[in-house]
Formats: structure tokens, C-alpha cells, sequence
């Protein structure tokens, strides 16, 4: 990494700690103060051409197939997602290049000044990236901007922007305190990124399809495709292939890897479609080449060490729910077959632990239990014991042990796993975040 120069690492550094200063807002939804601090500079998402993409599990890898799909039509794409895994600069891409710490600075900068002025208005931590990248969009003159919701859809700070395609991933349990106890519930937060003159893409299960989201799509009278009955993808021995409204493709190698991909890679299609009918040229080949070209760090992601390193096989895949963890749970043995294997383990005390060990643990020999430098858990001796409750109540063969450091945890774990054996390193992307920096290589 190229050294900056000392003025633009001060000014980045400052920058940093004083959004760092605002993550004690916690999460506040509602649109009012995001309108607020983009009318302050100038509206620079009204007019934006735009796609948002919300759901429980896959958002991230749909937006990373569709920036690359759009990119190889040769248009100019941001891309906006969330949560980063080592710097805060990946949340903000334009060209698949991350914003520069130079501009991350200068739009801090302007962003908090427009929040500063009087009435001021109190953005949270979220809300002010969002405010950025859709400013840093609009300077460098985007063709599309790719927006993955932060939580929800409805009151979302991404939910200002008018999109012109929404893109409904599978909905599942999570932040039920916010969103709401079912999945109907969820479902009918996400499904409101969909606006009037909006096309929705949607991969949901078919009950909420009828009761929540084709209803919500019905009403708005804004057409909508649906995953299997309106476009199809599909694994094939030679590769995945993809039947849409106006293309065909057949044996594409998916540049991120497991079966699940198919899914999303397919949203991602139906997407580009979609656009290609509002004057967007896409042809079959762009689609290809951009899913084959596709990267989606910690999804499915095997890392191997140096020959002259001593470390296990590695895995590392931010599964930070049930639905996450299930789908993981069933590529383990194909991805990483080496034992022991051990798995090295942190998520929030709200998720449901008890759902997600019962898919992993019994796929592994020992489960390091540890915490993300970010979001620390409040009583880390009894999330342990409760852990541990858990594991014995399954009858899991995993050793559980406990190491609230992330490098400690780290180092017990591969000295359990051995040169021979295997690391499974998931949960929070916060986690992996803190750890692939002490990797002794950083790559596919």
C-alpha cells in the first residue's frame, strides 16, 4: 500500500475519529435528517439513476454481481455497502477502486459542516456515509449508483433515493427488536425501498411473496419479477446459466464462490434487464463477464497461507445469522475438509447463537468464542456460559473455549487446528475485520 502523504493521513485520521465519535448514536431510522443534510448540499441523489438492493442474506454478494455486471457494459458505477471489513473507505467504490482516504476526508468534511449548521442535524454514523457516497456519486458523475440497505428498507437513510429497480434478496429472522418479530413483518419493511415508477426483482419464499410483497407491488401497480417463475438461474456440471426476459447464458464460472450464489448472481441479472429497459445497453456477454469478474470478500472465502508459513487451511465467511450459518453449514466439508477443523466464532448476544451453533458446531472439532475491537460484548463471561450451555445441550463434540481478544483468539485457535488442519472463521464481519489484518496473507 502506497504511503500517504502526511497532511492527507492527518486530515484522514481526523476524519475517522470524528465518525468514529458518532457511533454512539446507535441505530436511529427515519428519513427526515438524511433529507435534511443531502438538501443542504445540494440534493445530489435527486435524479440519480439507481438500484437498492435490501433483504435478510445476500445483499452484499447481488450488489457485488451487479456493480461488476454494469461495470463491464462499460458504465461508470458506485457502489455503496455496508459494513466494511478493514477500512471504512470499502463502504464507498466507484469502478471497484474504494474512495480515497484524500476524498473520504474532504466529504467528512463537508458533510459534518452540513450538519453543523444551524438548526443542526444529528445524523448517526450510517446516515453520514450514506450522505457522502451519494455526494461522492454525484461529483464524479455516475451512470449508476448500486445501494445496499443498512437495515430494513422503509427508514433506511438508503430509502431517500428514488431508486429505479428494487432488488428483494430472501428474507429472513433478524433484528427482530427493530424490524419486527416475523417474517411478514420484515418483509414488509424491506419490500418499501420499491417506489412508484420503480421495478421490483424479488427472491423471496412464495407465502410472503403472496401476502406481503406481490400486495405492496400490486398497489403501486409497479411491475415485478420474481426469481423462478420470471427468470431462472440454475447450477449446470459445466457452470451456472441464467434464463431471463431477454438474455441466455450458459456455463459462467461465478467469481464468488457456493451454490447459494446462484441466487443472487440471478437478482443481479434480472436487475440488469430491468435496467436494460430503462436505456441502459447490456448485452449477454457484459453479463457474464461482470458475474465471472465478481468479488465479495469473506463470502465463502478460502485463504491460503504461504508455503513457508505453517498455518492451517483457512475459510472465512461472514455468517452472521441463522440463515447465514445454515447455508455455510452445508459447504464446510466441500471447502474445508481438513482436520481438526476450528472454528473461530463471535457474533452479537442479540443474534440467535442457539440457531446458528446448532448448524455449525457439529461441523467442527473445537469453537473458539471470541469478540469484534468494534462491537465488544456487554458481559462477555456469561455470553460464554451461555455458549457453552448450548453446546453441551446439543451434545456437540466441539470444545468450546473463550478469548474475548480477537489476536489471542486467533492463535489459539491455529495452534489447535495445526499446519494440517483447518480454520473456519466466521460470524460478525466486524470480527473478520479485526482478523484478516493478522493473516499471513490477505487474498483469494
Amino acid at each position: 500500500m502506497v504511503a500517504l502523504p502526511i497532511s492527507d493521513a492527518r486530515a484522514f485520521d481526523a476524519a475517522l475519529e470524528w465518525l468514529t465519535s458518532l457511533s454512539g448514536r446507535g441505530i436511529v431510522l427515519g428519513l427526515e435528517r438524511v433529507d435534511a443534510a443531502l438538501g443542504r448540499i445540494g440534493n445530489p441523489h435527486e435524479g440519480m439513476a439507481a438500484v437498492t438492493i435490501a433483504g435478510t442474506n445476500g445483499k452484499g454478494s447481488t450488489c457485488a454481481f451487479l456493480a461488476s455486471i454494469m461495470h463491464a457494459a462499460g458504465y461508470r458505477v458506485g457502489l455503496y455497502t455496508s459494513p466494511h471489513l478493514v477500512s471504512v473507505t470499502e463502504r464507498i467504490r466507484i469502478g471497484g477502486h474504494t474512495i480515497l482516504p484524500s476524498d473520504f476526508a474532504r466529504w467528512v468534511g463537508i458533510v459534518r459542516d452540513a450538519m453543523e449548521h444551524e438548526p443542526a442535524i444529528p445524523l448517526t454514523q450510517f446516515e453520514v456515509l450514506t450522505v457522502m457516497a451519494l455526494g461522492y456519486f454525484r461529483e464524479r458523475q455516475v451512470d449508476i449508483a448500486v445501494l445496499e440497505v443498512g437495515l430494513g428498507g422503509r427508514l433506511d437513510a438508503t430509502n431517500v433515493v428514488p431508486a429505479k429497480v428494487a432488488v428483494l434478496t430472501p428474507v429472513g429472522l433478524d433484528h427482530q427488536e427493530i424490524l419486527g418479530a416475523t417474517r411478514r413483518l420484515i418483509a414488509a419493511e424491506k419490500v418499501a425501498i420499491l417506489k412508484p415508477g420503480g421495478t421490483l426483482i424479488c427472491g423471496i419464499a412464495p407465502s410472503l411473496w403472496r401476502d406481503v410483497v406481490g400486495p405492496y407491488a400490486f398497489a403501486l401497480r409497479a411491475p415485478a419479477r420474481r426469481a423462478g417463475v420470471d427468470f431462472v438461474g440454475s447450477f449446470e456440471e459445466d457452470g451456472f446459466r441464467y434464463r431471463g426476459a431477454t438474455h441466455r447464458l450458459g456455463s459462467v464460472t461465478l467469481g464468488i464462490r457456493g451454490v447459494h450464489q446462484g441466487l443472487n448472481a440471478s437478482l443481479a441479472c434480472a436487475a440488469a434487464e430491468a435496467l436494460g429497459g430503462l436505456g441502459f445497453h447490456l448485452k449477454a456477454h457484459h453479463l457474464a463477464e461482470g458475474l465471472y469478474r465478481a468479488r465479495n470478500r469473506a463470502r465463502l472465502e478460502r485463504i491460503e497461507a504461504a508455503p513457508e508459513v505453517p498455518w492451517p487451511a483457512m475459510l472465512i465467511d461472514g455468517a452472521h445469522n441463522p440463515m447465514g450459518a445454515r447455508v455455510l453449514a452445508r459447504h464446510i466439508e466441500a471447502y474445508l475438509p481438513e482436520r481438526p477443523r476450528v472454528m473461530l466464532f463471535g457474533v452479537n448476544p442479540d443474534k440467535d447463537v442457539r440457531t446458528m451453533l446448532a448448524a455449525l458446531s457439529p461441523r467442527v472439532d473445537a469453537v473458539v468464542l471470541t469478540q469484534s475491537s468494534a462491537r465488544p460484548v456487554p458481559d462477555f463471561v456469561r455470553y460464554v456460559e451461555l455458549v457453552q450451555r448450548l453446546a453441551r445441550k446439543r451434545g456437540t463434540r466441539a470444545v468450546v473455549l473463550a478469548r474475548p481478544d480477537a489476536r489471542e483468539a486467533l492463535a489459539t485457535a491455529t495452534t489447535i487446528a495445526g499446519p494440517e488442519g483447518g480454520l473456519l472463521l466466521t460470524g460478525s464481519l466486524y470480527l473478520i475485520g479485526d482478523v484478516l489484518p493478522l493473516l499471513p496473507i490477505v487474498g483469494r
